[in-house]
């Protein structure tokens, strides 16, 4: 947590590591790192790594010989991300950085992992440049990306309680901003990727309650925060009891479980 002037704030962070990932992030970081079978001894990047699940999933089919390296544009994500890599069986490396100036040579890498983090580029086309540019010769990168929001009831649900609100959804609306699959393989094979394979998957998501669903968006969503920050607190209530009802068929014993659907794109070189 930030005290002190130069001390990284890594709330928001813990907030996404300790709601996000155990109920959305990591069982689909488990799918898309097993689609991606790192092997004993490769070495990894992990772009746009949050706390690190996908990393830390990856580290330990690398080990003991293989290497895992994090990168991120938040300071608070990585230093969470370090600091929950103590004790791997794989060498770790967590940097600061932009994934479309990815600060790392040419050939670098034998895999890269991109676990919902292409949609939030600034440049798109660069950014899978960048990742092209330092895989090795063999390589393969492995990325997931949310489809559309349709197909994402929960976001949907929010994204209609907002706009009832006349509140501004753009940042819930942004991690579904780039899922159309034939626009991804264009962009990937302009990039220099000539094989590209889409697969299309769907899991649900799993939180207490409608509650907690949206106050985990609230503390810990990267994007759909902003959103919800906007909402005056008078509009709370209203905005929880109109997520309830759009969601309801997704409750059951107080429990919500909605499906997400996303692409898992596999490229290879």
């Amino acid at each position: 947590m930030s005290t002190g002037e130069h001390e990284i704030d890594t709330t928001v962070a813990e907030a996404y590591e300790e709601y996000m990932v155990p109920a959305m992030f990591g069982p689909w970081a488990e799918v898309v790192v097993g689609l991606a079978a790192p092997k004993p001894g490769e070495h990894v990047l992990d772009v746009a790594c949050g706390t690190g699940i996908g990393a830390r999933i990856a580290a330990e089919a690398v080990a003991p010989n293989g290497k895992v390296v994090g990168l991120d544009i938040d300071p608070g994500m990585v230093e969470v991300a370090r600091r929950l890599a103590e004790g791997l069986g794989a060498a770790t490396e967590w940097h600061c950085g932009s994934a479309i100036e990815i600060p790392f040579a040419d050939e670098t890498f034998d895999l890269c992992l991109c676990l919902q983090g292409l949609q939030f580029f600034p440049d798109r086309a660069q950014g899978f440049s960048e990742l092209r540019r330092v895989l090795r010769p063999t390589g393969r990168l492995v990325a997931s990306i949310w489809g559309p929001i349709e197909h994402n009831k929960g976001h949907l649900a929010l994204v209609q309680a907002l706009e009832r609100q006349n509140v501004d959804a753009a940042a819930a609306k942004r991690p579904f901003s780039f899922s159309d699959a034939e626009e991804i393989k264009v962009i990937a094979g302009r990039a220099g990727f000539p094989a590209v394979e889409i697969q299309t998957e769907e899991r649900l998501s799993r939180f207490p309650s409608v509650e907690g669903f949206i106050d985990s968006l609230a503390s810990g969503a990267p994007s759909t925060r902003h959103a919800l920050a906007q909402l005056l607190d008078e509009g709370r209530q209203d905005l929880v009891k109109d997520v309830k009802e759009i969601l309801e068929p997704y409750v059951k014993e107080n429990e919500l479980n909605f499906p997400m659907r996303t692409h898992v794109v596999i490229a290879t070189l």
